[in-house]
């Protein structure tokens, strides 16, 4: 098995590096069929009043350590390299989107697209309408490399497919200044398809409950 080191590295925007997440976290905890499309997750931080609090910068990205069983091309980890570091910027996007109750939720498009977008926005204003948001945080460990399709002649974006596990545990929906409520430690196996743009960035497209363990 072939293994990745993670690294940081510069990521060149003139807005905050943010990261698209679809949590709709009741989906997750209520159990979906494996693979089934699900929205991602939420985070245990007290809500902030949004008018006095200073909005925080994400941290700057990294490219996380990954495992594979692909025999790689340089090109093919280039790719898996650019895909790694909208993952880890996705998933501190659920975290500061869905920690402040769908109010933090500027620049959401930085990191997602397509369906992990509409979800995410969807997800953040649901929070805010309810008066609810995430305690606690949304983590990954084991990341893995399923897939790479890099297909310049085809009428379709290239993609790199990313299995990941996370303790579903460690978080959960809540009214505003509420606790994490303890809950029965459970961790998933999740899907995340992330897709080259036009303008060479990559982006969460999908995410998907692979299983409903870490596997």
């Amino acid at each position: 098995m072939k293994t990745g080191y993670g690294g940081r590295i510069r990521y060149r925007t003139t807005t905050a590096l943010t990261l698209a997440a679809a949590l709709a976290l009741p989906l997750v905890l209520s159990g979906c069929e494996d693979h089934s499309p699900v929205a991602a997750p939420t985070s245990t931080l007290p809500a902030k009043d949004s008018s006095t609090a200073t909005p925080a910068a994400d941290p700057q990205p990294t490219i996380p350590a990954y495992e594979t069983e692909l025999d790689l091309s340089p090109e093919e980890t280039e790719a898996v390299e650019g895909a790694l570091v909208a993952f880890e910027g996705y998933i501190a996007t659920i975290n500061r989107v869905f920690s402040s109750g769908g109010k933090d939720n500027k620049d959401t498009e930085i990191f997602a697209s397509e369906k992990s977008l509409e979800a995410l926005e969807t997800s953040a204003d649901e929070l805010e309408n309810s008066g609810q948001y995430m305690a606690g945080k949304y983590d990954y460990y084991d990341v893995r490399i399923h897939d790479v399709a890099l297909e310049p002649d085809a009428n379709r974006a290239d993609s790199v497919i990313v299995l990941y596990c996370s303790h579903d545990s460690n978080h959960a929906v809540v009214d505003l200044e509420d606790p994490l409520p303890s809950q029965k430690p459970q961790s998933l196996t999740m899907k995340h398809t992330i897709t080259k743009q036009e303008d060479d960035t990559w982006k969460v497209s999908n995410q998907e409950l692979w299983s409903k363990k870490c596997e």
